[in-house]
């Protein structure tokens, strides 16, 4: 280094030990609010998931829909499977008649729809009833009963533990 950047030297480490905080604490952070991250989908993937709860006690999951990845948080109090409007378009559903649904944040308009397949983890659902909600904004598909009836679900602590069941291959 050329003695005229000599005094840049510490403020260079400086910009690149914080780099590197950030980096790990981004990392951590991201491993906590998201602990299933890491769940195989697919046919090497487990029969039996033990999921982890978030902060919030959510449980979210990598899965697929149609072989196409998304984030399910996984919702027995809802009847179906709600996808987003922006993700459907990317997983190429069909918009069928249009429904009124009861969310969280009140009552909205919907789209019936059926998706082909569902899979988390090893288990695989097809032909699976659902909705297309315009009103969803968020990055995730809501897991509900239209996939949830064919596996069996125990929670325990912090954890949900999701099986095959009769429905499931």
């Amino acid at each position: 280094m050329s003695s005229a950047l000599q005094p840049l030297r510490p403020v260079l480490a400086t910009f690149v030990l914080l780099g590197l905080l950030w980096w790990g604490f981004d990392t951590l952070l991201n491993q906590r609010a998201h602990p299933n991250r890491t769940l195989a989908t697919g046919a090497d993937g487990a029969q039996r998931l033990v999921l982890e709860a978030s902060p919030g006690g959510h449980y979210l999951v990598p899965g697929e829909i149609n072989g196409e990845p998304v984030s399910f948080l996984v919702d027995t109090g809802a009847s179906h499977v709600a996808v987003p409007a922006h993700l459907a378009e990317r997983l190429g559903l069909s918009r069928g008649r249009r429904i009124a649904v009861n969310t969280a944040a009140g009552r909205a308009s919907a789209y019936d729809t059926t998706i082909d397949t569902i899979a988390i983890g090893g288990l695989s659902v097809s032909r699976v009833g659902g909705s297309i909600n315009p009103a969803m904004n968020s990055d995730f598909v809501l897991l509900g009963m239209t996939f949830l009836r064919h596996v069996d679900l125990r929670q325990r602590g912090g954890q949900l533990i999701i099986e095959a069941a009769g429905g499931a291959q």
